[in-house]
């Protein structure tokens, strides 16, 4: 379930409270909101990479407040959450026992093959490239959808090491169906970045010294995270190909409990029925060209408990970007080196 990510529940009612906090002499007579018809808000993405799907079942709120024994949401503990298969088949999803209320899990198995599939009851096969429909029965009405599952080639997730001087890492989408658009995300032991993108060109990294051109310049998918690709350490780089369903409800930057206007593809309720399905996920080691005197690996000449007893030093290009301290570091002359610690 880690493809859904947690919404803003921001309304009107606490909008204006922010707004009027900044503004000297505004005083808030005491109101009531207005009553809103409630309705079902479900996030569901279909990932074959998975072996449980994960069904998220609330319901909308007219107004939020803060503070000890309050929530910002309010769960459905009592849905029916059903997926119906391409081939007359379903599965009845279910809260697992002692799990969270409004959180529905059913078990999945992913066939490729034009098979039906060895699987148990009650088991959602999922089949790449075919179309699937979610119905929700609440209190509050019935919330349907629809998605087709994106077709991937074999997913990348071969470890290589990386010479972020010399090497590229590319990749061929070519054989990606179904797909309206990509999620790239760059995942360091620090941080994670994402980005959403209409197309996949097939340069994913690019050298970060380039004897010709200005780096900022050139084209490449995960440019954005530039900043952050450091030698000397592991990073993932991750590319997921997105139906039109979780692309657009993204990409708008919608909010299901505020404005369901924007990315919504369900009827009868607020929210996503998604698919997705991941191209490359792959773990560079990150290293670079030996080539000037501080590089290299430096063996300790004192024997200490708590500090290793070799360490691995890099130069690497400059990077465009603000300093730690906040402000932006001088430009070197083009073919000098930064050194990295």
């Amino acid at each position: 379930d880690g493809m859904v990510s947690a919404r803003c529940r921001l309304t009107w009612a606490t909008g204006l409270a922010a707004y009027c906090a900044v503004v000297a002499g505004c005083d808030i007579a005491p109101t009531t909101a207005p009553a809103v018809e409630q309705r079902p808000v479900v996030h569901a993405v279909l990932n074959p990479a998975s072996t449980v799907q994960i069904i998220i079942v609330e319901r909308t709120l007219s107004a939020i407040t803060s503070g000890a024994g309050t929530r910002p949401y309010e769960p459905i503990a009592n849905a029916r959450v059903v997926i119906y298969g391409p081939r007359d088949d379903s599965a009845v999803a279910a809260v697992a026992p002692g799990g969270d209320p409004g959180r529905y899990r059913v078990q999945s198995i992913t066939v490729t093959d034009g098979s039906f599939g060895n699987a148990g009851p009650n088991t959602l096969r999922l089949r790449p490239g075919e179309r699937y429909r979610l119905r929700v029965d609440t209190p509050l009405g019935v919330a349907t959808g629809a998605t087709t599952i994106p077709v991937s080639t074999t997913v990348d997730v071969a470890r290589r090491t990386f010479n972020v001087d010399r090497d590229t890492l590319t990749l061929n989408t070519a054989a990606v169906r179904n797909a309206a658009g990509y999620l790239l995300r760059h995942e360091t032991r620090f941080s994670v970045r994402e980005q959403y993108t209409n197309a996949v060109g097939r340069t994913l990294l690019l050298p970060l010294a380039q004897a010709q051109g200005d780096p900022e310049k050139q084209e490449w998918a995960f440019s954005f995270a530039r900043d952050l690709v450091y030698p000397g350490f592991s990073e993932n780089f991750i590319v997921v190909a997105l139906d039109s369903n979780y692309f657009k409800y993204y990409a708008a930057g919608s909010d299901p409990f505020g404005d369901d206007t924007r990315g919504n593809s369900l009827t009868g309720g607020v929210g996503m029925f998604g698919a997705v399905a991941t191209i490359m996920s792959k773990t560079l080691d990150l290293t670079a060209n030996i080539d000037s005197p501080i590089e290299g690996t430096w063996t300790a000449n004192t024997f200490s408990s708590t500090m290793p007893s070799t360490l691995t030093l890099y130069a690497s290009p400059f990077f465009p970007g603000t300093s730690a301290a906040g402000g932006s570091p001088p430009t070197p002359l083009r073919g000098d080196k930064c050194p990295r610690t």
